[in-house]
């Protein structure tokens, strides 16, 4: 089977197992895997974290956003600004986020910008990871775009749900990698090879 194709079939598996979690099992879920990323030296040691707003059944991030303000660190999230591109904006306050288009939470357009090079550590969604660090997102681009060529400090970490990471993904050349997965159930370092 070509690497789309696959993709394709575990895009559809994955999104059904995510659509049947309760909001109980999600928020759970997400305060859980909150504490474990807080703990990561990687997160501890980065003055500015960008993250993204969770939705459709993703691992909640709300709680992972409240901390990093919480903890006085400097806060990044992404907004979509056109068909392909995603720009990061500085937010100091999490209610002020607003639906995109796509229904996903983001900052204003009028929030100050930033850029990649000014986070230690960027939080990626996907629909799955495994553990050599591939990712299958949604299939817009939208992060293997702005990570393509990534600072070489930026520590970048997958989140998702346990039942995210699988054995092997199927892969192209120009999907993003992650150094780490963060799940409820734990962090799993990557063998980037």
């Amino acid at each position: 089977m070509d690497p789309r194709a696959a993709k394709d079939r575990l895009r559809t598996e994955l999104k059904a197992r995510r659509t049947a979690l309760t909001p109980r099992e999600l928020q759970v879920a997400g305060d859980v895997a909150a504490r474990l990323v807080t703990q990561l030296p990687e997160w501890k040691q980065a003055d500015t974290v960008c993250l993204y707003a969770s939705f459709r059944g993703e691992l909640p991030t709300d709680a992972l956003l409240l901390l990093a303000l919480l903890e006085g660190k400097r806060l990044l999230l992404p907004r979509v600004t056109n068909r392909t591109t995603l720009t990061l904006h500085e937010v100091t306050d999490v209610a002020a986020l607003r639906p995109s288009r796509l229904g996903i939470r983001e900052p204003l357009p009028t929030s100050p910008t930033a850029t990649l090079a000014e986070a230690g550590l960027v939080l990626v969604p996907g629909l799955g990871f495994d553990g050599a660090g591939r990712r299958l997102g949604y299939g817009g681009g939208f992060y293997d775009r702005l990570l393509a060529k990534p600072p070489r400090k930026l520590f970048v970490l997958g989140h998702c749900h346990a039942f995210q990471l699988v054995p092997r993904l199927p892969h192209e050349p120009h999907d993003l990698r992650v150094r780490a997965v963060a799940t409820p159930q734990g962090v799993i370092r990557c063998r980037l090879r």
